[in-house]
């Protein structure tokens, strides 16, 4: 019975540590890989100005759309086509207008496979001007 006991311990152990080292390869491999799309989000006046730099998935990027936290855009604001060269800036005019306070912005792409993806969130704080 203990024979049994102590087999039955030694096995759920190391099938914990096989799971914890494989888990850890996973995070340690998915952290150091190409993100799909590289952006890189300003704020210039009321614009919303978003840099496509690069990335494993940049050639398959149709669009981006932006979000703004507690914001109501219409479609022709936040939906926007990439540029033809997959690289350069794409400018969310008036995005920005009339907000106030600390804001998420969340930038998502749409690629040719129909996935929509998060490519960047990030926190701004706009003053009233």
């Amino acid at each position: 019975m203990i024979g049994i006991l102590s087999m039955l311990i030694l096995i759920i152990l190391l099938v914990c540590i096989f799971s914890a080292v494989f888990g850890i390869e996973y995070m340690i491999d998915k952290s150091l890989a190409d993100p799909d799309v590289l952006v890189h989000v300003t704020i210039r006046g009321d614009d919303v100005v978003v840099t496509i730099c690069d990335g494993c998935r940049i050639d398959e990027l149709l669009m981006l759309s932006v979000q703004i936290e507690g914001v109501e855009l219409p479609n022709s604001v936040s939906t926007m086509n990439t540029p033809v060269a997959d690289k350069g800036e794409v400018v969310f005019k008036g995005a920005c207008a009339g907000v106030t306070g600390e804001r998420d912005i969340a930038v998502r792409g749409i690629f040719s496979d129909g996935k929509t993806e998060i490519l960047k969130l990030y926190t701004v704080k706009f003053t009233e001007t």
